[in-house]
């Protein structure tokens, strides 16, 4: 064998080695690239979770134990035959603004993450699977019951419970207290508008008992497991306040049926 023919033996080996460690440190490079990227849609997840773990807890917790006390405790029927017309408008009024005000809550987190790819996240997906089974409790025609709430009309209530306060970190975004609740239903009838139908329907919901209100027990239930996915451990309400109600009468739609 010539010295030109090992040299060009020699020449095409280094090139292959030289090729194979390129593609292996491509590889690498990627997978490190893939990994970091994870890593910071975590933190990022978990980051959004911090922020808003305690006010979407506690407004859950506000809307279930309220569905609870009017589904199982007759809360309803014994202040809206009350005499006593203060007693009448709290339990309509304020029924209807811990709907609202969780709706609220889930507009905002809307908000913070419909720009980030966070669909790779296991945590993320549970939570907002169990959000949109909270939407459709609302939004299903399959379901008989007042307090049927379309998509859009759930982001619209949502949106417009939302105000800007100003903060030491600058101005973020907060949801109206019940006393600025009331008082907007007095003074802005464009605001009131949105919460008409559900304010007259709070009577609707104590004629039609527990049978009757197959949403709102849907509702309670989806509820109950949003508070168990962001706080298992009863880190911030109690384990013992997350009783469902129970299921068993309900004849859910087998078919997809509308939802606004």
């Amino acid at each position: 064998m010539g010295p030109e023919i090992v040299i060009a033996v020699v020449s095409a080996a280094v090139a292959l080695i030289s090729v194979a460690v390129t593609y292996r440190t491509a590889l690498v490079t990627h997978r490190l690239q893939v990994e970091a990227r994870n890593r910071e849609k975590v933190e990022v997840a978990e980051d959004l979770f911090r922020r808003y773990r305690v006010p979407l807890l506690a407004s859950a917790d506000s809307l279930q134990d309220r569905l609870h006390n009017v589904l199982s405790r007759n809360f309803l029927r014994t202040y809206l035959h009350s005499a006593d017309n203060e007693n009448q408008h709290y339990v309509r009024h304020n029924t209807v603004y811990v709907l609202a005000e969780h709706l609220a809550w889930l507009e905002v987190l809307r908000r913070e993450q419909r720009f980030l790819d966070l669909d790779s996240v296991k945590s993320t997906k549970e939570l907002f699977t169990a959000i949109q089974r909270i939407h459709h409790s609302l939004a299903t025609d399959g379901l008989p019951g007042p307090f049927r709430v379309f998509r859009g009309h759930q982001r619209a209530i949502g949106e417009i419970m939302l105000h800007r306060v100003e903060s030491s970190e600058g101005p973020v975004t907060d949801v109206l207290g019940y006393a600025a609740f009331c008082h907007r239903l007095e003074t802005d009838p464009g605001f009131a508008s949105w919460f008409t139908r559900l304010l007259a329907e709070v009577d609707d919901v104590e004629a039609r008992g527990r049978r009757g209100n197959e949403r709102l027990v849907l509702l309670q239930n989806a509820l109950v497991e949003l508070i168990e996915l962001l706080d298992p451990e009863g880190e911030w309400l109690p384990v013992e306040h997350r009783e469902r109600l129970p299921r068993a009468e309900l004849i859910l739609p087998t078919s997809r049926t509308p939802n606004g």
